[in-house]
């Protein structure tokens, strides 16, 4: 009941279009009464004019084609943008063999870094123990050096603590005089 409340069913085509009742046809090209234009000094415009109309145009054919300058010069841009096929795969051939090259020498580069790496390693690792060792034989002279100015054991009362300023005053002198005294002996040892 409520589809028939709407009305009639209406078609989903759209209205026919009336066809007209005689097909247009444009005007045919009327050419000038007269004779032709003078030939311009322009050749587009005269090649445009040589296209429209042909021989009646009155431009002569002969002017239409390039002149040797001009013929070598659209060859040379037409050899720049679009080279011989065998230029083209001679520059990639020439790629190519450059890439492989490329290729080669980095990997070349790679195996010599590879076979390289054990010594490289052990090399770092005695570094890395050297520089331990040094930093254990530093904390152990200092140490030394503190017990020398009874600095070493827990701070009794009238000694100054370890991170103080007269504690570090305490051991650069310290330092200094123990190079002095290496100095000292070094000098005897070479005389």
């Amino acid at each position: 009941r409520a589809l028939l409340a709407l009305g009639p069913a209406r078609s989903r085509l759209p209205e026919p279009v009336p066809v007209p009742v005689r097909p247009y046809r444009a005007d045919p090209l009327r050419r000038r009464p007269g004779p032709a234009p003078a030939d311009p000094g322009d050749l587009r415009a005269a090649a445009r004019r040589f296209g429209r109309l042909g021989e009646a145009s009155g431009v002569p054919v002969w002017r239409l084609w390039p002149s040797p300058e001009q013929l070598r010069e659209a060859e040379a841009e037409e050899r720049e943008w679009d080279p011989p096929l065998r230029e083209v795969e001679a520059v990639l051939e020439q790629r190519e063999r450059e890439e492989a090259r490329r290729r080669k020498e980095r990997a070349e580069l790679v195996s010599r870094s590879l076979a390289a790496m054990p010594a490289r390693v052990a090399a770092w690792r005695r570094d890395r123990e050297a520089a331990r060792e040094r930093a254990r034989a530093d904390a152990a002279r200092r140490q030394r050096l503190l017990a020398e100015a009874g600095l070493g054991a827990l701070p009794r009362p009238g000694t100054p603590a370890r991170g103080s300023a007269r504690a570090q005053e305490l051991l650069e002198d310290l330092e200094k005089q123990r190079r002095r005294e290496e100095k000292r002996r070094r000098r005897q040892e070479r005389e």
